[in-house]
């Protein structure tokens, strides 16, 4: 079987948040006066609205909490949870907004940060080699994609820092097996958390505290006891009309002495309630406001047009609309802007198994992803809410050097990772995979990726990364 995995197809139905539990002790609990209890009523609501749809799915712990200020968060609902983990905190100055933009399909890192003044990567890329009169020059031999003056911008700005040769040992050219390994933090064995995930669970986070701007959650935010929350773009609208919110509104009343599901279930809706009232404003403004200056830019764009279309992941990779990219950062710049809670923010762009038409595709791709990402940085700076944010860009897997004879690459090995944000030191990080050193015709990672993760987790979250990677490994000095 060849490396293009054409049967493959991404998921688009993961379950979201905490699974609900059935009332086995009081299956026919029902509030007194009504004729249905809570949850046949919620099961009811998860039909009728977004909010519904996340209270039914994200868990009754999920609004918890969600803004800075003491006066605007919704009462918290306690569980009982196991004892958590020591977690020793790295340094009292970190702990800043993290940014991850996963993209999905492998990114061709050869064609992003070009070493065209080397001859091997012309004669192994031929007719995909980029012309080196037109790549924007970094230093060392290197040059970024002609369709990235943003992220050159940042270089010249000393914020942009290129990690090279990154990856992990024993790769594939799996699709899935690949991305988990980048998002569950764990070369070999499966497991099910996240790297985050676990980070989650150690410091008993809500759930809040990680979100992911989209309709399912990555693997790398999943935990154990406590996951992240997915939030679909677009306005948040409690379901029905205003009776049927009043008859929700009544439901979502906590009583003292009723069973602990049902006490949650009421604390969820009330959550919700209370989300409706400071959360909504702030996910309506997307579509109002524009953080990113993209009606400028581009007034065909998402945000221009008052569109919210997320990329979803099917087979090659993964799809995705004009702009989503720009449209989902707009999103999470609204709600570091806005105060809120969460300290890290997951987004993605898919559409980069490029085995076919690379040059187009990706001069298409990286293209959106230089001025999504570009703007959202210029939008942070000078801000107190997000002056600090740090952004990481990744992949699941590089491209093989040499071209196939569809005008595009194979699945890779080794790749970089780009890091960026107002604070961000930026240059050259890691060794570069020697072009004259292949195997199978792969570049070979002289970076382990948990490398970046230590660094994240040590000079953005405040934490020792130990206890997350299964292992001790070097931070790199770029935050």
């Amino acid at each position: 079987m060849t490396d293009f995995e054409s049967s493959e197809t991404w998921p688009t139905d993961e379950v979201l948040g905490e699974p609900i539990e059935e009332d086995v002790d009081h299956p026919n609990e029902a509030r007194v006066g009504w004729g249905v209890d809570r949850r046949k009523f919620l099961a009811l609501a998860g039909g009728l609205g977004t909010a519904g749809v996340l209270s039914a799915t994200l868990g009754p712990r999920l609004w918890e909490g969600f803004f800075s200020s003491p006066s605007k968060a919704p009462a918290p609902l306690k569980l009982a949870l196991s004892p958590k983990p020591a977690v020793s905190q790295a340094s009292s100055s970190a702990k800043k907004p993290l940014i991850l933009v996963t993209l999905y399909g492998g990114n061709d890192g050869l064609n992003t940060v070009i070493p065209y003044q080397t001859s091997i990567y012309e004669s192994n890329r031929g007719t995909l080699a980029i012309d080196p009169s037109k790549v924007l020059p970094l230093g060392d031999g290197y040059g970024l994609h002609p369709s990235m003056p943003g992220f050159k911008k940042l270089w010249d700005a000393k914020q942009l820092a290129v990690i090279q040769g990154v990856g992990f040992a024993n790769p594939n050219y799996s699709h899935f097996e690949s991305m988990d390994i980048w998002q569950s933090g764990v070369p070999g064995e499966p497991v099910s958390s996240g790297w985050l995930g676990r980070w989650l669970d150690a410091t008993n986070s809500s759930p809040l505290k990680a979100v992911s701007i989209g309709p399912t959650m990555p693997t790398l935010l999943t935990g154990v006891r406590v996951q992240g929350a997915a939030i679909p773009p677009g306005k948040l609208v409690l379901p029905g009309d205003s009776t049927e919110q009043l008859l929700f509104a009544t439901l979502s009343q906590i009583n003292s002495g009723e069973p602990q599901l049902l006490s949650e279930a009421a604390a969820a809706s009330s959550n919700l309630i209370q989300l409706s009232h400071q959360m909504g404003p702030t996910l309506s403004r997307t579509a109002t406001s524009d953080p990113l200056h993209l009606k400028d830019a581009n007034p065909n764009s998402l945000a221009a047009n008052g569109g919210a279309a997320l990329a979803i992941a099917n087979g090659g990779g993964g799809q995705s609309t004009p702009n989503v990219l720009a449209t989902q950062l707009s999103i999470v710049a609204n709600l570091i802007l806005a105060g809120a809670v969460p300290q890290v923010y997951s987004v993605e762009l898919g559409g980069f198994d490029t085995h076919v038409n690379q040059l187009t595709t990706q001069e298409r791709l990286l293209g959106e992803l230089d001025a999504a990402v570009t703007a959202f940085v210029e939008a942070m700076a000078n801000t107190p809410q997000g002056n600090d944010a740090v952004v990481m860009i990744y992949t699941e897997f590089g491209r093989r050097v040499s071209a196939n004879s569809s005008a595009g690459t194979d699945h890779g090995w080794a790749n970089n990772v780009l890091i960026t944000g107002p604070t961000v030191k930026g240059g050259f990080y890691g060794e570069p995979s020697d072009l004259a050193r292949l195997q199978e015709g792969n570049l070979v990672f002289t970076t382990d990726f948990r490398t970046v993760y230590a660094t994240l987790f040590d000079k953005v979250l405040g934490v020792d990364p130990k206890p997350f990677l299964q292992g001790s490994f070097n931070s790199f000095s770029m935050v």
